[in-house]
Parts: structure tokens; C-alpha cells; sequence
């Protein structure tokens, strides 16, 4: 009887279960996709370096949901939390008819379990047809082949029953809880609670907002211009924790003075059912204050996540062109291990043929490159003096970084330029080219620039010429962005007792699909005896590629992931209080139909309320997203030059799909309730 009791009233009341239910699909939907890469891997023809991505993005993705679990725990609680609220009344009803709170406890069971089971069966179904499109993309971030069949996780599938079947027993026995402890009168008189307002006298709020405006400022100041964040994260709690209380202070005090303001215009406050809107609105940021303040603090989340997520893997898909030049190169870093002495070009080409790696058949052309290491016979300081952003000009004259003033011959970084389709450099001979590899110190590099200095380099005073500057890796290297000045001067210039830095054996194949081969061989002659006392660094482009991307990947996935979760948080909240707040306004908008308030006028005052309840949160954290994403694209700047704005497309595109989604939910479902 119980269970057809609950069954009944899941079919009645499917209009007010449709959010919470598209919610818990989506969930489930997101939670098996986002768990199902270990499958991935067989229908994609990868590579082992490849294959050892994907079981680190497996077990990133796993470790990742068990947070994910939790906040969705947090999220299904507080919409079951509201559905609860909502139905006070009705539960009245069944007490005062006699029936046991124990037995309406079993009745809201049952109605968990029902709509638990249709969730979890719908959201699968979903997910199993996304993973099959998750899977093409996974395949195109990765550049590898698709031999398409259909896949199903087992894995997947039993993570995300055994999770959620946890979160739905945890709202099984919160209800009962909850239950318990409401008594008759509370739920009989539910709807005549009336909501009053926590700060009553004007000037406090207004006190408070100033305030809440005064925080936030000296937040965003303390994120743009105290770039020590960069490199040390001793501002990150003080950013947090006073991003946090101007939020919180924002929204606690607009509704006190918000309709005070708006008074003062006549023109707007007594236009149509402005009155009655604005009145609304105020009542509901007053009342929900704290949860409008959490959900900004989720979307700044949310736009963050996806923001660097996309940010990340644009940025490292970059810089893998710009550090593999050569389809394979053997590098050898000074000092040479247990032989410190200086080593020329001619040496160094002996001891690549004494290992024997040089007469492989699939060889083309191979080219020695050479990096010098050199101090600025200058003062430092004479040489930073240039630099406008102040962090930085205290990174370089302190070494923080362990700054490296590098010297590369004129033919080599031209033989560079030439094997990647540039033109050549043309330099007299008191002439110097300066670039950087470390996109960190690109607005240094480029105030030096502007300034054209003339610097000292063995001994011989040297001006630099250009006004721009192509970012050459010497040698294919798995460091992404990792010289900080190198200065391109005629050859003979440098002498022959020069200290190296670097010497590199860079090598083209005839065919470079055969790159894993040459480099198995060459390993295996490291290994050899004449070998072991020479620290060589071999790196061929195809493994350096298949390691970023495979980076790439997982950055892309852990921000798609985080975003879509917080923003669906986000908006089932809002969502949930404007639904809750329908129900209990269905007299007021019924006094305004029998006053002869026509519908269009209705929808209207529907649609911009709760246009303006969704915007408020969005809009703030916009604002709070358009700061952090600065401070965190300094932090990209490690991995090379970051472009935001495809980004902050892909981004908005999510955010209006999700959002837009609940808001449009939000929109029907408001007016289908006041219509009932």
C-alpha cells in the first residue's frame, strides 16, 4: 500500500520531481562518462607512452570523483532538503489522518528509491551513448587513430552505482530525520511563515556593501599587483579568505538598501509590476543570502576550472611544436659527468661515433648544436633596470629563478630556423639577438627590447637589435619553457675556451613514424661501456609530443570535469529556490490576476525575476573569474604563452548551455506551478 502510495505521488507530482530528477540523470550521466577512459584505450590505437597517460588520466579521474561524489552528496541532499520543505503541508495531511510519522518515513523512502532507480537507469543510458562521443574526442586531443566499436565499462558502471546507491541511502535516512523532528503545527503553518529581514535599518547595509566593495578591491589588488603569488602561494589564503567575506558581506547587504535605492526612481520602481518584482527578489536575497554567496564562490569555481582547463591544454599543444624541432636529439649538459673538461664540436662528434649511433640506415642528417653559458660583464642591475614589472626585475637581479644567460653561434640557431620554416638572421658583428624560451619573462624580454641596450659578451660590447622575437628551442628537449635570456651572436665572436652549457646531436629520419625504434636503439648503446660516465639526455619529438598531450589531456579532462559539476551545483540551487518560492506566491500572483493583471505582464514579472536572481551570482563571479584567471595564467605562463580568448569561448558556450538550461527549467516550471 505504502509503495503504491509513493508511486502515486512520484506520477502526480512529476512536474515538481522533473529538476531533481534531470539532476540526478546528469550526475550519474557525468560520473560514468567521466569514469569509463580505462575501456577508451581499446579502441584507440596508442602507443605505450600513450597508454601510460591514460592509466594516470584513469586513476586521476577516480581519485577526482570521490570529491565529486561528495559535493554531488551535498547537492542531491539540498535539493531532497527542498522538496522536503516544499511539501510540509502535504506531510501535515498525512499526520493529521493518523498516519505514523514512521510510515510517511516509508513512504518517502519508497519515493527514493522510485525516483533513484529511474535516475540511475536513465543517466546511464545517457552516459553510455556520451562515452562513445567522449571517446572520439579522447582519440582527437591524443592524435591517434579511432578503430570504432561499441564500448561499455564495467568499471565505470559499478563505481557509479555503488556511489550513488550511497548518496541515495544517506537521503533515504536524512528524510526520516528530518521527519522526526518537524512537528504538527510547524507543518501545517509552513506556508504562513513569514521571512523577516536581517538587517533592518538601511545605513547598516549600506555601511556593509561599502565595506563588502572596499574587501573585494583590496583583493583584486592583492592578486594583480602582488606577483609573488606567482612563484609562492604565501597570498592565497589572506585572496581566499577576504574574497570570501566581500562575497558573503555583498550579498548580505544588498537586500537591505537594494529597494531604497531603486525608490528614489520613480520612473523604474512604479513601472508595471515592478513593485511587486523588486519586493520579491529582496525577500529571496534576504532569506538566502548565505546560499547565493556560496553559489558564486562554485561558479568562480566552475569558470576557473574550465577556464585553465582548455587554457592548459591550448597553451602545452603550443609549446610541443616550439621544443621539437628535430625528429630526435641526444643532449649532453655541463659538466659532462666524470669528464668536466670543455669539449668542441669535434669531440663531442667522437663520442657519438664511438657509441656507434651514427650509421643507422634511417638516418638523413644529423647536425651538432651548442649552447654557451655567459655572465653579463655588465652589472645585472644595469641590465634589468629595463624591465617595468617590478616582480620580475626582483626575480632577475636575485637569480629566484636561477635566471640563465645563455649564447648561441649565429649558424646554429640559423640551421634552427631554417628546419622550421623561418628565414634566416642576419647580425654584424656588434650586433646581438635576444630572446627568452620562459614565456614567464616575455614583458621582460620585451622591455629590454624596446630599450635596444648595448651589453657586454666576451668582452666586446654588442647592441641588441631586434624588436620582436621568435622563441627557437636548440635541440628536441622534454623542458617546456626553460631559458630565460639567450643572446644569438656571430660565431666567431665566441672564444674557444667558452663554458658550454649544453651540446646537443640532433638527428632527421628518413622516417620519422620510425622514431621509437631509433630511440630503443640509441638507449641500448647508452648503456654500453664506453657510454656510462657520460650523462647523455636522449628525446625524440614523437615521445616528447605523446607526454604533453598526454598532460594536455589531463588538464582539459580534470577542468571540463570540476566546471560542469559546480556549475550544475550552481544553478540546481538557484533553481530549487525560485521553484520553492512559486509554490508560496501562488496567492500573490492570483490577487494580481483577479486585479486584472493580463498574463503577458505575468510571464514578464516571472521572467525578470528570475532573470536577476540567476544573474546576480553569475555576474560577481564573473568579475572575481576575470581576476583569478590573470593570477592563474601568470602560473600557465611556466608551460608558455597562453591565449584566454578561445578559452573564455568554450567556456561561455558551457555556461550558456548549463545555466541557460536551468534557467530555462526554472522559467516553465515557475509558471507551471503557479498555473496548478
Amino acid at each position: 500500500m505504502y509503495f503504491r502510495l509513493a508511486l502515486r505521488n512520484v506520477r502526480k507530482s512529476y512536474k515538481d520531481f522533473l529538476i531533481y530528477f534531470l539532476t540526478l540523470a546528469f550526475s550519474v550521466c557525468l560520473f560514468y562518462m567521466f569514469n569509463s577512459f580505462q575501456e577508451q584505450q581499446a579502441v584507440m590505437e596508442v602507443s605505450q607512452s600513450q597508454m601510460e597517460m591514460i592509466k594516470i588520466l584513469v586513476y586521476t579521474m577516480k581519485y577526482l570523483s570521490i570529491f565529486i561524489a561528495i559535493v554531488l552528496a551535498f547537492l542531491i541532499l539540498y535539493a531532497n532538503n527542498f522538496l522536503i520543505r516544499r511539501r510540509k503541508k502535504e506531510l501535515g495531511l498525512y499526520m493529521l489522518l493518523g498516519m505514523p510519522k514512521n510510515k510517511i518515513s516509508r513512504v518517502l523512502v519508497y519515493e527514493t528509491f522510485i525516483i533513484g532507480i529511474l535516475s540511475l537507469f536513465t543517466g546511464m543510458l545517457i552516459g553510455i551513448f556520451l562515452s562513445q562521443i567522449l571517446t572520439s574526442v579522447t582519440a582527437n586531443l591524443f592524435e591517434v587513430s579511432l578503430d570504432y566499436h561499441f564500448i561499455y565499462s564495467n568499471n565505470a558502471t559499478i563505481l557509479t552505482i555503488f556511489s550513488f546507491s550511497i548518496i541515495f541511502f544517506i537521503v533515504m535516512l536524512f528524510n526520516t530525520f528530518i521527519l522526526n523532528r518537524y512537528k504538527l503545527i510547524d507543518l501545517v503553518r509552513a506556508e504562513h511563515i513569514i521571512e523577516h529581514m536581517h538587517i533592518k535599518k538601511v545605513y547598516l547595509s549600506f555601511t556593509l556593501f561599502i565595506l563588502s566593495l572596499a574587501i573585494l578591491a583590496f583583493t583584486y589588488h592583492k592578486a594583480l599587483y602582488e606577483k609573488s603569488l606567482i612563484l609562492s602561494f604565501d597570498h592565497l589564503p589572506t585572496i581566499i579568505l577576504c574574497g570570501s567575506i566581500g562575497t558573503f558581506l555583498f550579498f548580505m547587504s544588498l537586500a537591505g538598501f537594494l529597494i531604497t535605492i531603486i525608490k528614489r526612481s520613480h520612473t523604474i520602481y512604479l513601472k508595471n509590476l515592478n513593485i511587486f518584482i523588486l519586493n520579491q527578489i529582496n525577500a529571496k536575497i534576504n532569506s538566502n543570502y548565505i546560499s547565493m554567496s556560496i553559489v558564486c564562490i562554485m561558479l568562480l569555481i566552475s569558470i576557473g576550472a574550465l577556464s585553465t582547463g582548455w587554457n592548459m591544454n591550448a597553451t602545452i599543444n603550443k609549446s610541443i611544436r616550439n621544443v621539437t624541432p628535430f625528429d630526435y636529439s641526444l643532449s649532453l649538459q655541463y659538466p659532462w659527468g666524470k669528464h668536466p673538461k670543455q669539449m668542441n664540436n669535434e669531440q663531442f662528434q667522437a663520442v657519438i661515433d664511438k657509441l656507434g649511433i651514427n650509421d643507422d640506415p634511417n638516418i638523413q642528417e644529423t647536425r651538432i648544436t651548442s649552447m654557451y653559458m655567459t655572465k653579463l660583464q655588465s652589472d645585472v642591475h644595469s641590465f634589468s633596470k629595463y624591465v617595468s614589472d617590478k616582480e620580475l626585475r626582483n626575480l632577475i637581479n636575485t637569480n629566484e629563478l636561477n635566471t640563465s644567460i645563455l649564447v648561441v653561434p649565429l649558424s646554429d640557431f640559423n640551421y634552427v630556423l631554417e628546419k622550421t620554416g623561418n628565414s634566416k638572421l642576419h647580425l654584424k658583428s656588434n650586433e646581438t639577438y635576444l630572446y627568452t624560451t620562459m614565456a614567464l619573462f616575455d614583458q621582460a624580454v620585451s622591455d629590454i627590447l624596446a630599450a635596444h641596450p648595448t651589453i657586454q659578451l666576451y668582452n666586446t660590447p654588442l647592441t641588441i637589435i631586434n624588436d620582436t622575437y621568435e622563441a627557437v628551442s636548440m635541440y628536441t628537449s622534454s623542458n617546456i619553457g626553460y631559458d630565460t635570456f639567450v643572446f644569438i651572436i656571430q660565431d666567431e665572436l665566441i672564444p674557444s675556451d667558452a663554458l658550454p652549457y649544453v651540446k646537443a646531436w640532433n638527428v632527421e629520419l628518413k622516417d620519422p613514424t620510425k622514431e621509437t625504434a631509433f630511440d630503443q636503439m640509441v638507449n641500448q648503446k647508452l648503456h654500453a661501456k664506453s657510454a656510462k660516465h657520460y650523462p647523455f639526455q636522449g628525446r625524440s619529438a614523437q615521445i616528447v609530443k605523446e607526454a604533453n598531450k598526454g598532460m594536455s589531456v589531463i588538464f582539459t579532462y580534470i577542468g571540463l570535469y570540476l566546471g560542469i559539476v559546480f556549475m550544475i551545483a550552481s544553478a540546481i540551487i538557484l533553481a530549487l529556490q525560485q521553484l520553492s518560492q512559486a509554490n508560496d506566491n501562488k496567492k500573490h500572483y492570483a490577487i494580481l490576476t483577479k486585479i486584472g493583471t493580463d498574463q503577458k505582464m505575468l510571464n514578464r514579472s516571472i521572467f525578470l525575476q528570475i532573470s536577476i536572481y540567476f544573474l546576480l551570482p553569475l555576474l560577481l563571479a564573473l568579475l572575481h573569474s576575470f581576476i583569478g584567471i590573470q593570477v592563474v595564467n601568470e602560473l600557465v605562463l611556466l608551460f608558455g604563452k597562453s591565449d584566454i580568448l578561445i578559452p573564455s569561448f568554450y567556456t561561455a558556450c558551457i555556461i550558456t548551455l548549463i545555466y541557460g538550461s536551468y534557467f530555462a527549467i526554472t522559467y516553465i516550471g515557475y509558471k507551471n506551478i503557479l498555473r496548478s
